[in-house]
């Protein structure tokens, strides 16, 4: 029975964003063995970085990626992940650097455009995030990290009924994923 790697990584995706690593390990380690048996070099790569990325070692999981790369040169959630490796090695320029190239090669991912975002918010560039987040959204209108990172965009510029709209957006859009987040949402909702 053939395997959708594509839906698979997006699973994936999901269950990392919303805190569930040892689901995500038991789900990258299924896809690892599934692509060596069907000989997908790309997949393969895939995984093995996102199996790097859960164990923290982003110098094995950037080597794999760009293995990923040089077989599909056009993959927005590879240079994604990708990118969220260099930002954890303290190289933002390099991070920025490397969403800018895979907006580049595909603009469809929201991925991109949420992380990018995420980055620029924390270098304290929020309007920049704001646009990204909106351009996140208007891809995946449902994506609860983009509606509460947008959020948190908005309270650091001061715009208050913003943040809040988009707070109770992602706690509405978040229902059954991750309490943790429905949490701290909830608290940040109570000292606006």
């Amino acid at each position: 029975m053939p395997i959708d790697f594509e839906l698979e990584r997006k699973k994936l995706d999901r269950e990392i964003t919303f805190f569930h690593f040892n689901r995500a390990a038991r789900k990258i380690s299924r896809c690892i063995k599934l692509a060596k048996k069907h000989q997908d070099d790309f997949f393969l790569n895939y995984f093995l970085a996102q199996e790097r990325m859960l164990e923290e070692d982003y110098v094995k999981a950037i080597r794999y990626f760009d293995k990923a790369l040089s077989l599909r040169s056009d993959d927005g959630c590879t240079y994604n992940d990708k990118a969220l490796c260099l930002v954890e090695l303290g190289r933002h320029k390099d991070g920025l650097n490397c969403f800018n190239q895979g907006i580049i090669k595909d603009d469809g991912c929201p991925s991109l455009y949420h992380n990018k975002g995420w980055l620029l918010n924390s270098l304290g560039r929020h309007r920049e995030a704001v646009v990204c987040f909106h351009k996140a959204l208007e891809i995946d209108c449902q994506r609860p990290e983009a509606q509460y990172s947008l959020a948190d965009s908005y309270l650091k510029l001061g715009e208050r009924k913003k943040a809040v709209y988009y707070f109770r957006k992602s706690l509405f859009s978040l229902r059954g994923k991750c309490a943790y987040i429905r949490q701290n949402i909830n608290k940040r909702l109570k000292t606006l």
